[in-house]
């Protein structure tokens, strides 16, 4: 299959989760739009509403007259209101129904209102009790009609409004000032009936003062409720001055009651003048009310409209996105392929024993530090080449270079591996797509795919990276500066406690007196660093009581160092291979097996001593060094370990 081919491929596959996630915001957004449209419908239909609970609310105050009051005046008004209610609810039910998707409890609870009216309105009978009786009975539409605009608020998901101006207004309209206009207009009522009686007799006064302290309680409430709002509402003075105006218009009413009944002044207003008084300051809370109502509806439409506006840029956002990810994917598709290349040949030719191989094109990226980092192993094989035939356990130049191409050419081959799986799955991907047979499971098949080679690629990468680290320190143990006169004590010291911090666990013991020493500082520290490191992770890792112990004798020419665990050992098969360069039991955990080989170059090659290991299974693994104490090689240099420390 050409690249080209494979390209279209991988775009075709990076843009369906591209559209895939342009899929679920548009879906979301649309059920954004959606939602704020039913609540505008709600709105609406809460506007609609309202009318009627108004007038039936003024029927019901002045139908519990009839009893006490015979005036003409009053009978006809109720006669007349009668029939306007019963087209108001018609109408309304009318309305709902277009406005609304109406649901199954909006139209069950629109027959309970018309049932109710309905048997409201049929009757003939005056009906007979005290005031409180009286309201109760002709209030049953009001509360269905109440109940009607809390279903309506809950079906258009207003009530759920996440803009709290918005929840704590609806929610203020559907469940508190309901309340407000139930006391005030009891009050009304029960004024206007006791005003209707030659006098006020105890009875309907106590009833009297017990709606007005039930009215006083709910404008607190109501009172303490809107403090809280007005932070939210701080540039909308309109809609505060409106819910303090209901607040006013509410104190208002209370007091004049208080002033013309309660208080028992000497002389009483007429029901007619009392009733006027109250339909007058009611008039002026509805019209608050409705201005709340528009205020709430103007808000979202804005919201509607911003929506309608992120869709838009949502669309535009996505379609540059999917430009920019071709043009990347593109650019970088060509780099991945040419490099690639350029690095297997170059691996090759190196594993092949062209130490002069290099590679000349070095970019500013990850491939780049990767070229230079080959370079620069190249060219340390190269200039270890006549050191590493020299050396006794090193062996022949064409191993070494062998294992050091072994050991770059695997993780590359796994890299170059993973590329050619990424094809192949881009392969089969590209003829899904052409076949329109393309589904979910595939393309998360290939992404899973994707993710699985950019892990094994990154992993071994740096695991290349890591053994040119190593290889630096091979060329750096065979170059040596000795200096005269090292406490050997102190250069214990120096290279076992940074270890120590890290692995607090170990016990570490240095038995032996101080003397000195002629040696090079950093190869030996180097060297007694990477032996309790190896003893640490290879023979105390399943020990419980974990030491490392180091003693220290002298004689007349040479310095002998033990440097012992008690871990768990080595086998007999293995223990001829310690030093052996790439020998190692910890492969599985990304080592390269150079640590005790370089050990071995420093103690024997650079600082002319000797080395050699014995070991116990399950008891003990001790490493036996000599070195000469005198060298004439030697630096004047004076190095105080003690500041090191």
């Amino acid at each position: 299959m050409s690249f080209a081919r494979k390209f279209i491929a991988i775009i075709g596959m990076l843009s369906l989760p591209l559209l895939f996630l342009l899929l679920v915001l548009l879906i979301d957004t649309t059920k954004s739009i959606q939602k704020t449209q039913n609540e505008i419908f709600g709105v609406k239909s809460l506007e609609s509403l309202i009318t009627t609970i108004y007038q039936i609310q003024d029927y019901r105050d002045h139908a519990v007259l009839q009893e006490v009051n015979l005036d003409a005046q009053l009978s006809k008004f109720i006669s007349e209101e009668k029939q306007k209610i019963t087209k108001e609810v018609e109408l309304l039910s009318s309305n709902l129904s277009k406005q609304l998707s109406i649901t199954t409890n909006v139209k069950s609870q629109i027959e309970n209102v018309k049932n109710q009216w309905q048997q409201l309105n049929e009757s003939k009978a005056i009906m007979r009790g005290g005031i409180e009786s009286q309201f109760l009975h002709f209030d049953k539409v009001v509360i269905e009609l109440q109940l009607l605009a809390k279903i309506i608020s809950f079906e258009s998901a207003l009530i759920h409004d996440d803009d709290p101006i918005n929840f704590y207004l609806i929610n203020n309209f559907v469940n508190e000032t309901p309340e407000i206009y139930n006391n005030i207009g009891f009050l009304r009522a029960a004024g206007a009936y006791a005003l209707s009686m030659p006098t006020v007799d105890s009875y309907t006064y106590h009833t009297l003062e017990k709606l007005a302290a039930q009215a006083e309680d709910n404008i607190a409430l109501k009172n303490y409720a809107s403090s809280h709002i007005s932070f939210y509402l701080d540039e909308d003075s309109n809609v505060i001055n409106a819910l303090n105006e209901i607040l006013n218009s509410s104190k208002s009413l209370l007091n004049y009651t208080y002033e013309q009944i309660l208080d028992e002044p000497d002389d009483l207003p007429t029901w007619r003048k009392y009733l006027d008084f109250y339909s007058k300051e009611i008039d002026k809370m509805r019209q608050f009310d409705a201005q709340i109502l528009e205020y709430v509806e103007t808000r979202l439409k804005n919201r509607s409209l911003k929506q309608k506006l992120k869709l838009a840029a949502l669309v535009i956002v996505s379609l540059l996105l999917y430009l920019i990810v071709i043009y990347f994917v593109y650019g970088t598709y060509l780099q991945l392929r040419e490099t690639l290349n350029n690095y297997s040949i170059k691996a090759m030719e190196l594993a092949k024993g062209n130490l002069d191989t290099r590679i000349a094109d070095l970019s500013k990226d990850e491939f780049g530090d990767l070229a230079r980092t080959f370079n620069e192993m190249a060219k340390i094989i190269s200039e270890n080449q006549n050191k590493l035939i020299e050396a006794e356990k090193v062996g022949s130049l064409n191993r070494m270079i062998s294992g050091i191409a072994h050991e770059i050419n695997t993780p590359l081959g796994i890299v170059i591996s993973s590329y050619s799986l990424s094809k192949a799955s881009l392969e089969k991907l590209d003829l899904l797509f052409e076949q329109e047979a393309l589904e979910e499971d595939d393309l998360k098949e290939f992404i899973l795919s994707c993710k699985e080679a950019e892990t094994l690629i990154d992993k071994n990468l740096d695991k290349v990276v890591n053994l040119i680290e190593t290889f630096k320190q091979v060329n750096s143990s065979l170059n040596v500066s000795p200096q005269k006169g090292v406490e050997i004590k102190s250069l214990i010291e120096f290279a076992y406690l940074p270890i120590s911090e890290l692995n607090q666990e170990v016990e570490f013991e240095v038995h032996g007196n101080e003397c000195e020493i002629d040696t090079d500082v950093n190869l030996l520290t180097q060297a007694l660093s990477n032996i309790i490191e190896n003893a640490i992770e290879h023979g105390l890792t399943k020990q419980e009581d974990k030491k490392v112990i180091i003693k220290i004798n002298s004689d007349n020419d040479k310095l002998h160092l033990s440097i012992s665990d008690n871990g768990v050992g080595i086998c007999r098969d293995e223990i001829n291979q310690v030093f052996e360069p790439f020998y190692t039991t910890g492969r599985i955990r990304g080592k390269v097996g150079l640590g005790m080989h370089i050990v071995y170059l420093i103690i024997t090659q650079s600082l002319n001593g000797t080395i050699k290991i014995v070991s116990e299974e399950n008891r003990y693994t001790r490493l036996d060094i000599a070195l000469p104490k005198y060298r004439s090689d030697c630096e004047e240099i004076d190095i105080d370990l003690d500041d090191y420390l």
